[in-house]
């Protein structure tokens, strides 16, 4: 698990550099969280699995973009990304692993896809 975890905390810093060139973040850390779930040799529920990887995502991603805001001086922005943006990256962490162990991961990850989607749609 540790191994998954590791993985998931770094995937944001990569990602962050991916996400200048392509504009559906939604979709690339969705396939990104799968990815990791998939190929890494953590033992367990796959549900429980989901949910460390949204979660150390959603904390990962959220320190990297908190330092941002906080250069620009909008504590707004980190309060948002604190109290909105972790939830929803562990729920979709969640409905990812939670597929993957049902024998639908690709059900899993559309539907985290569309809950990410819908989420940064209505954040804007």
């Amino acid at each position: 698990m540790l191994e998954l975890a590791l993985y998931s905390a770094i995937a944001p810093l990569v990602l962050s550099v991916l996400s200048s060139v392509w504009m559906y973040p939604a979709v690339l850390e969705e396939v990104v969280k799968y990815l990791l779930l998939r190929y890494t040799r953590a033992e367990g529920m796959m549900s429980r699995r989901g949910l460390l990887v949204g979660l150390v995502f959603g904390v990962s991603e959220t320190i990297l973009y908190s330092i941002s805001a906080w250069s620009s001086g909008d504590s707004t922005m980190m309060l948002y990304r604190i109290i909105l943006t972790v939830p929803m990256h562990t729920l979709t962490g969640s409905l990812v692993g939670e597929g993957m162990g049902r024998g639908m991961g690709m059900v899993g990850l559309g539907c985290a896809m569309v809950v990410h989607g819908v989420f940064n749609f209505l954040m804007k």
